[in-house]
Formats: structure tokens, sequence, C-alpha cells
């Protein structure tokens, strides 16, 4: 027994540490970076990948749709992961809904980018 669990268990508990720290560098470290302000915070953040463009660019193609959409999942997975971590609240929203609700947010403003969409979509998505 290791740290009060059953030795497969601790395992388990060592490889998914290892993989989300494997999935954090993944990140950080080989996708192209551009500056994005959160509408909603008023912060500077560093956005990783298409989330940085705007949602009229997410929009142009079906290459560009299908990109945002994968793009959208994980940063919502994302934003569940930090949510549970700091004993918040998640989004309360089916997983078919969240794209067409970013849609929607999207529609509202096109020169916003997809992050902001996406956050705001969230945000609205826990009350």
């Amino acid at each position: 027994m290791s740290r009060g669990f059953p030795k497969g268990h601790a395992r388990a508990l060592d490889f998914w540490r290892m993989i989300k720290r494997a999935l954090f560098a993944a990140l950080v470290f080989a996708a192209p970076a551009c500056p994005v302000s959160a509408q909603d915070s008023k912060v500077s953040v560093d956005m990783i990948g298409i989330g940085g463009m705007s949602c009229a660019h997410w929009r142009s193609t079906q290459e560009h749709r299908l990109e945002g959409t994968i793009w959208i999942y994980g940063f919502w997975t994302g934003l569940n992961y930090v949510a549970a971590a700091s004993d918040q609240t998640q989004a309360k929203i089916s997983v078919a809904a969240i794209v067409t609700e970013v849609e929607k947010t999207c529609a509202q403003q096109t020169s916003q980018t997809l992050a902001s969409a996406v956050w705001t979509t969230y945000l609205g998505s826990k009350r």
C-alpha cells in the first residue's frame, strides 16, 4: 500500500499526474501563442491556437470550424477542470449544446475572439 491506497490505485494516480503534466507542457511549448484580452475579466492571456482568432475567422471555412470546434471542447474541458480543482461550480450545459451556444455568442459580435466567445458562453452556462 502506498499513500493509503491500494498499489494499483496509486500507480493509476501517478500515471494520470504524469499525463496531465505532459499535456500541459505540450500545450505550453508546442502551439503558437497570441495575446488575447478576455473581455469579461479584463486580463491579458497568451491564447494558444484558433482561440486567439476572431469568430468571423472561425466561421469562415469548414476547416476552421472543425479546428475551432475541437479547440472549444478542449478549452471548455480546461475551464471545467480549473473549476473542479478550485471547488467552483462547473458549467451546466450538455456537450451537444456547447458549440451551438458558442455560435450564438459569436453571432452577436463576430470580431470578438473565439476564446472570448467561449468564456462568455461558459460563464452564462453556470447560471
